[in-house]
């Protein structure tokens, strides 16, 4: 159980960068997300090959962030959405929809996590449509309508 709140402190501490602006260039290049932190062992799954994931790369709709036994990474959506992946951890960017300037525009984020942890802020996305933001894990499907949470899934709670 100390491993995890350690682990839970670090990560919180990780994915605590603070505001950003909205990333209104991304959503013109159809990406859903920006790489903030990297640290350790990190990976990109895009297409079929896997690369190391750096500060400041962009990531969009079917990305997959992998990390590693000392991984972690913060990403910033355009929608000003943080998720801080802690180690040994599977997150997938199912679907990606914002745009900043049409408030009537489709608007989704879909994420998958298979195993490992991380802790989620919404961003603008819930704030204009509540519940259009949803976490899938192997257990369950969460559906946030605007909040600050922590998923962990794949690893015992009292490791």
């Amino acid at each position: 159980m100390r491993h995890l709140a350690l682990t839970l402190v670090a990560i919180l501490a990780f994915g605590a960068f603070g505001a950003t602006p909205v990333l209104d260039a991304l959503a013109a290049d159809g990406w859903a997300a920006r790489a903030k932190r990297v640290r350790g062992d990190v990976q990109v799954e895009r297409a079929g090959a896997r690369t190391p994931l750096q500060v400041g790369d962009r990531l969009g709709a079917d990305d997959v962030v992998v990390t590693g036994d000392d991984g972690g990474a913060g990403l910033t959506f355009i929608d000003n959405t943080r998720v801080s992946i802690g180690p040994n951890a599977r997150l997938e960017i199912a679907r990606y929809a914002f745009r900043p300037g049409d408030p009537g525009a489709e608007t989704a984020l879909e994420a998958k996590m298979d195993r490992g942890i991380a802790t989620f802020v919404s961003g603008r996305i819930t704030e204009r449509r509540p519940g259009a933001m949803q976490v899938r894990t192997p257990a369950a499907l969460l559906g946030v309508r605007g909040t600050t949470f922590i998923v962990s899934t794949g690893t015992p709670l009292d490791r």
